[in-house]
């Protein structure tokens, strides 16, 4: 009789069979690889969520930039009055017919479905919407008329030989270049002028000679200047390439500088002077002014500490501010007594009252004869009643506030830039009109013969000079 073999004969049987084979190699069943050859095993290790969102994002936007984008007044059609974003409603497929009746749209209307927009009307005022505001609107003669009036506020003058007779002076073309005029100076006719025989143009001999914009483009750029818009956005506006703008900015710029006013502003023990120095990030900025890079290009400003210089790219600009009054600033090499010294007694004549904080530089104003007061910062004082500085702290604040608009200007030019903001702070209580007549008037009295081959040959180091 056979017996079966029961459950303990069975799990014993396999208890001896997993040992034997787990004492055997297992090469015949599986293959083991080398470690190095393995990848790495997958997990959380490498999480990032702020990595994983950035790169998300790129991705968003990658896909934004490739699809085609519509234009405003679409976008601004799609919006509905309450600012939500209105379902888009395409029209319907080529070959079929959709006639629109009012029952259809009170019927899509109630379905809650979004009627096909109708046809925008055209606009009417496209034409004005072209253009670049009031400038053209005015005519070319007038524009003339007013440029001339300020470049020859007591009328006409002879720019070769100064002749301002008026029996001399012949207006031979007024409609020259769309009514600029052209005249003819008999002193210089008799005379044998080898040039163009005696004649000359309201522009001979100024910034703007032998220029090939047009009138409206001209008043617009010097507009742009005064209200202290960057020349990139002055060139949008008037439909000129930037270095056209750039160009006429730096020349305004040179002709404001070389008008600046050398007259103190402070004349007795009536007045009251603040002077404070300030330091401005600029370094060089490719070759400008002509002088070459003595570091790498890329490297930005030095970073050192303590008080500013030249060499440190960290340029200090010295102000003296009469108080209901106006302000004088000078770029400097350094901070020296000896190099404010000789400023101070040009400006501010003796029997002044001068108002510093307690910087050692300004020591020596008691020995110079002014009435010398400061306010000691480092203790937390900024006002002792009358004596303070603030006035001249809040205009550095207007000077970082207008340089930061240029987006980085180079030490050679900045004197180029304190000056413009000093004209503009001495006038301050003008309107834009007002101050865009100064500038025109300055820049057209100016020699624009030497200003352009400064300008044009990048030599305006030479030009601006730096005290100390």
């Amino acid at each position: 009789m056979i017996r079966t073999p029961g459950l303990g004969h069975i799990i014993l049987v396999l208890m001896l069979l997993a040992t034997f084979l787990r004492q055997q190699p297992v090469e015949w069943h599986t293959r083991v690889w080398a470690p190095e050859l393995l990848p790495p095993p997958r997990g959380r290790r490498y999480y990032n969520p702020r990595r994983n969102r950035e790169r998300w994002l790129r991705r968003l936007a990658q896909r934004e930039r490739r699809r085609p984008q519509a234009k405003h007044r679409q976008r601004r059609r799609r919006r509905d009055p309450g600012g939500g974003i209105q379902p888009l409603s395409y029209p319907p497929p080529a070959g079929v017919l959709k006639v629109k009746t009012p029952e259809s749209t009170k019927a899509s209307q109630a379905e809650g479905m979004t009627p096909f927009p109708p046809p925008e009307p055209p606009d009417p005022l496209a034409d004005l919407r072209d253009q670049r505001g009031w400038i053209d609107q005015v005519p070319e003669q007038k524009l003339w008329a007013l440029l001339v009036r300020l470049r020859w506020p007591h009328g006409p003058c002879c720019p070769h030989c100064g002749e301002d007779d008026p029996k001399y002076l012949k207006l031979i073309d007024p409609d020259y270049h769309s009514g600029l005029g052209r005249w003819r100076c008999r002193v210089c006719a008799e005379a044998g002028d080898p040039g163009e025989g005696g004649t000359f143009t309201p522009l001979t001999g100024t910034i703007w000679e032998g220029m090939r914009v047009d009138i409206r483009t001209l008043w617009l750029i010097v507009g742009r200047f005064v209200e202290g818009k960057a020349s990139v956005e002055t060139a949008k506006e008037a439909g000129v390439h930037r270095h056209t703008t750039d160009r006429h900015f730096r020349l305004l710029r040179a002709a404001i500088y070389q008008a600046r006013s050398e007259e103190p502003i402070a004349l007795g023990p009536e007045h009251i002077v603040e002077g404070d120095e300030v330091y401005i990030v600029a370094g060089l900025k490719g070759r400008a002014g002509g002088l070459e890079l003595h570091r790498a290009p890329r490297r930005r400003g030095l970073k050192q500490r303590g008080r500013g210089t030249w060499d440190s790219d960290k340029v200090p600009v010295f102000g003296l501010l009469r108080r209901n009054g106006e302000t004088r600033l000078f770029v400097l090499r350094n901070v020296r007594t000896k190099t404010i010294r000789p400023i101070v007694k040009q400006m501010v004549l003796q029997g002044a009252r001068v108002y510093t904080d307690s910087y050692c530089i300004y020591h020596f104003l008691n020995e110079e004869g002014y009435q010398h007061a400061t306010v000691n910062h480092s203790a937390g004082e900024y006002a002792r009643g009358e004596v303070h500085c603030n006035t001249m702290e809040c205009t550095w604040s207007w000077l970082r506030q207008m340089v930061r608009t240029y987006r980085g200007v180079s030490k050679v030019y900045l004197p180029l830039y304190v000056a413009q903001f000093e004209f503009f702070y001495n006038r301050r209580h003008q309107n834009t009109w007002n101050r865009t007549l100064d500038v025109l008037h300055i820049a057209l009295q100016m020699d624009g013969k030497a200003l352009r081959e400064c300008v044009e040959g990048s030599q305006l180091a030479e030009v601006c000079p730096v005290a100390g």
